[in-house]
This record gives structure tokens, C-alpha cells and sequence, in this order.
């Protein structure tokens, strides 16, 4: 099977619609340490400090990150 019918790879290639939308934010790595924390404890409780960090981000001109 020949590759060179496959689309080209970009960096946004396997990145979703949601994805994007976070980075442009400047707040992914505080929504990925959240997704991360809720993942390995399965409980949003347990979360707290990472919920704040997201939802407290300050890089948002005011704004703060929606989840």
C-alpha cells in the first residue's frame, strides 16, 4: 500500500476542535493537568487544585478559562 495518497501531517493533524480551542486560550497545560488528575482519580473532588489553577489562569487578558 503506497503512503502517498494519505493527507499530509501537520501538528494540528491529530489535534481536535476542543484542543485548539484551549491552546489559544493559553491555558492547555492547566486543562491538561486537570484532565489528568481526573483520569488517574476518577474524581473531581480529589481535583481541586487543578480546577483552581484552570479556572484562575491569569494569561487570559482578564478572562478567566471556561470549562
Amino acid at each position: 500500500m503506497s503512503t502517498s495518497n494519505l493527507p499530509a501531517q501537520t501538528p494540528d493533524h491529530d489535534e481536535d476542535e476542543w484542543d485548539r480551542r484551549i491552546r489559544r486560550t493559553g491555558c492547555f497545560k492547566e486543562n491538561e493537568d486537570l484532565l489528568i488528575c481526573h483520569a488517574d482519580t476518577n474524581d473531581w473532588r480529589k481535583c481541586l487544585r487543578e480546577l483552581t489553577a484552570f479556572k484562575e489562569f491569569p494569561g487570559h487578558k482578564g478572562r478567566k478559562c471556561r470549562l
